[in-house]
């Protein structure tokens, strides 16, 4: 896995949203317009596994968490495929809601 910046794409039964996820160091920190993600990683072989607070930062009443509840731990698994890893997740809150997202590596990072 390349560290770096990622776009981030995900989708539950109750929405889909998408934002930024920097992972750097086995750390990764990240966010969208209303919460924002902060955990750690590890990477074996081609596999993610990551563990994630997810946060409000802004209560504006426009931007929905697709787990539908804010301030909760989401447990990531991924395949990691070049620049593109593809991911399956759930929330300890909400063990039963799956979730399916995407990432892809942004170009141009100096």
């Amino acid at each position: 896995m390349k560290e770096g910046l990622y776009k981030a794409e995900f989708e539950t039964p109750f929405g889909r949203g998408s934002g930024v996820m920097l992972f750097e160091s086995g750390r990764v920190r990240g966010g969208n317009t209303g919460l924002y993600y902060v955990g750690k990683y590890d990477v074996t072989g081609d596999s993610l596994h990551a563990h994630l607070k997810v946060l409000r930062h802004t209560h504006d009443g426009h931007t929905a968490s697709v787990f539908g509840m804010d301030d909760i731990t989401v447990i990531l698994e991924g395949m990691i495929d070049g620049e593109v890893i593809t991911l399956d997740g759930v929330s300890e809150e909400i063990p039963d809601m799956q979730m399916r997202g995407r990432l892809t590596l942004l170009p141009h990072q100096e």
